[in-house]
């Protein structure tokens, strides 16, 4: 089945075909596939690649049918503003988390920060201040290059996680920061820095995209402590992130095939650590590998 869907792929690269336009969300969601005017389903693949040679490969199913204009609804019930707004605020916190997932990448990020405050500081102001200060001072002793998201505690103090590349001159990171949070009222230091050990937890040269993986998800564990269009990571200016390159399965191909065409693939370029993730409900085969060795 691999060498099938290769050959045939640069004859089936054109997302239109047929006269079938992709159908939106909701007209899949309220139209069977076997019922009314749903004409074909197909699916398309996207692969990103990293500079260090990082890949991800996902396989989606697109749903397609031969109509021109908007299909008819059916009749739904109004939802709320407050059902509105959590939905709203769960798509912008996935949005965030695959915006720091992919940054973290660019950076080939393999090592993680922590700044820490020994008190319970609970103070979201202070907290942007003290980090504008931080990534400012550093920005003055060498190129600092980094993707930062925020942690709450279960006691409600804040943490902030920085995703860095390469060894860092942990005394001066740790005096700098020291000397932004200053001293508490018995005179001893009232922030740390943690730094965690790539190789022992996993984050060393085949484990980097895991590191983005891992620093992404405190984007969604905390989502209810931000407001909506709040700023959820800081990250350095500078980084790009490649772009996708997407193309066409053959029309006929199963999940099956699809998803084994992805896997064909990531095993290929790079099995060692690699993350997967498949439903085929949804419809969907997501694969990340670690860089090239």
């Amino acid at each position: 089945m691999f060498s099938n869907i290769d050959d045939s792929l640069s004859s089936f690269n054109n997302f239109e075909f047929d006269e079938c336009r992709p159908a939106t969300d909701d007209e899949t969601a309220n139209w069977l596939l076997d019922d009314g005017p749903v004409l074909k389903t197909t699916w398309m693949v996207y692969d990103r690649q990293f500079a260090d040679g990082q890949r991800e490969i996902c396989a989606s199913r697109s749903v397609r049918i031969k109509q021109t204009g908007p299909l008819p609804l059916q009749n739904r019930s109004k939802r709320g503003a407050s059902e509105k707004r959590e939905q709203n605020d769960e798509d912008s916190a996935k949005r965030a988390k695959q915006a720091v997932r992919l940054r973290c990448k660019a950076i080939a990020v393999d090592r993680m920060l922590t700044l820490t405050y020994r008190e319970n500081m609970q103070d979201t102001d202070r907290l942007k201040k003290d980090w504008d200060s931080f990534r400012r001072r550093m920005g003055k002793h060498k190129q600092f290059h980094y993707v930062a998201t925020v942690e709450r505690q279960e006691r409600g103090a804040f943490h902030i996680h920085v995703a860095v590349h390469g060894r860092q001159v942990y005394q001066l990171i740790r005096s700098i920061w020291q000397k932004i949070v200053g001293l508490t009222e018995d005179g001893k230091q009232a922030g740390q820095i943690n730094v965690r050990d790539p190789h022992k937890f996993g984050f060393g040269k085949n484990g980097a995209h895991r590191l983005a993986g891992y620093i992404s998800k405190y984007i969604s564990k905390d989502q209810d402590t931000h407001d909506l269009n709040k700023k959820r990571y800081w990250s350095s200016r500078g980084i790009v992130v490649p772009e996708k390159n997407y193309y066409q399965l053959p029309y006929g191909v199963d999940a099956f095939a699809a998803f084994s065409h992805v896997m064909q693939l990531a095993a290929d370029h790079n099995s060692d650590g690699m993350t997967f993730f498949s439903n085929q409900a949804l419809g969907v085969c997501w694969v990340a590998t670690a860089p090239c060795t």
